[in-house]
């Protein structure tokens, strides 16, 4: 019998159908509904595991960018992954992602992101936790803001190039928002399939636009005529743009119980709202990997007001590329990474991505075990990466 284990694209159509049984298994689908999320994929993106000629499990590649510091670093996402149940616990799931941590890394990818469904095997390959998910809901009838100075339309068709340039000015101002410009995340937005409409409004008119919402609804009670509103995407990025969407959702509270959306942690949107109405439907944290230290450094954004050097010793049990130590200088709100300093900051990879995200300071890393160094350094750390709360508005 044939256990060697290996990892790359699928040979076949044969190894595409393995694939597709072991997700449904995975994820509790059907084949209808693990064919459709196959066919949202790019056919070279995808790795699968196999033990001899089995495939046992896989996961897909999301080539895309992440913002840090209002500059979007390279960055793969990881979806999809999964392990046949009866291969579990066998060290299938560890090969795949240190295969494909160790891709990336040639490749020069400077970042990798992903949702776990279990920490561990991903903490071994060196991610950990960076920022948060935030699910929030409120009921409709109790928002109170009435403002129409802007209008708002159904933006019917669909621009897509002012959708995502909207998109990109809001997420330059956070920390960790996805690039919006992949058209298969995009498609995903839009897709129809299990909901009544897919439904996108415009603030400000096409000449001006200030924001909009991306919506479909849901029944809310056996009757059928009372709904939810669930928003797949929003962005207001003036005072008077954020009223008016409140406003619109407002507007629906002869047939709408709640709306939903996924914002920051600290989410503007709820300044506007005058009582604490609102419910966190939903919280989780994602995490990060730095697969290429001296790329993902010297890309990111920094404080434009900060002139700083910081030392770095980092241990990287994975990637013998990424061991070693960095100078990283910033200055007019960009950083250089290069080779070599007195590594006064020792630091595990593993702990890098929670300091560089902004996600934790590295006072407070320091109680992780991950980072080190005296005070002095280490206050400049947290200078350095500090910045909007890390967070991810979609889920991949």
């Amino acid at each position: 019998m044939n256990d060697t284990v290996t990892v790359g694209t699928p040979r076949s159509e044969e190894e595409i159908d393995q694939l597709l049984a072991e997700h449904s298994r995975t994820y509790v689908r059907t084949a209808d509904q693990s064919a459709h999320w196959l066919d949202r994929q790019i056919p070279e993106n995808i790795r699968v595991v196999r033990r001899g000629d089995v495939v046992c499990g896989g996961l897909v590649l999301l080539p895309m960018g992440q913002w840090f510091g209002g500059r979007l670093v390279p960055m793969t996402g990881i979806g999809g992954v999964g392990i046949d149940p009866d291969d579990r616990a066998t060290g299938l799931a560890s090969a795949l992602m240190r295969s494909t941590v160790q891709e990336l890394n040639d490749k020069g990818v400077a970042l990798s992101a992903l949702y776990p469904a279990t920490q561990p095997v991903y903490r071994r390959v060196g991610y950990e936790l960076a920022g948060s998910f935030v699910s929030y809901s409120i009921p409709v009838n109790t928002i109170d803001v009435r403002d129409r100075e802007l209008d708002i339309e159904l933006f019917d068709p669909v621009d897509l190039a002012v959708i995502q340039r909207l998109y990109a000015e809001r997420a330059r101002a956070s920390n960790g928002w996805i690039d919006g410009a992949p058209d298969k995340m995009w498609e995903r937005m839009f897709d129809e399939r299990g909901s009544a409409g897919v439904h996108t409004y415009l603030v400000g008119g096409k000449d001006r636009p200030q924001g909009y919402v991306i919506f479909s609804q849901s029944s809310a009670d056996s009757d059928g005529w009372k709904h939810n509103i669930e928003v797949r995407d929003i962005v207001a990025l003036t005072p008077a743009a954020a009223r008016r969407l409140l406003t619109f959702f407002a507007d629906h509270r002869s047939f709408a119980n709640n709306v939903t959306w996924a914002g920051p942690v600290a989410d503007p949107l709820l300044f506007h709202i005058r009582e604490q109405d609102w419910k966190v439907g939903w919280a989780y944290n994602w995490m990060l990997r730095i697969t290429d230290v001296e790329r993902a450094l010297s890309e990111r954004g920094y404080p434009s007001g900060l002139e700083a050097e910081l030392h770095l010793k980092v241990t990287d049990d994975i990637l013998p590329s990424n061991d070693g130590s960095f100078v990283l200088t910033v200055s007019g709100g960009k950083g250089e990474a290069t080779r070599g300093g007195t590594g006064s900051v020792a630091i595990d990879v593993r702990g890098l991505a929670p300091l560089y995200s902004g996600f934790l300071g590295a006072e407070e890393l320091a109680s992780t075990g991950y980072v080190n160094g005296t005070p002095e350094d280490m206050a400049v750390a947290t200078a350095i990466f500090g910045g909007p709360a890390p967070s991810l508005t979609t889920f991949f």
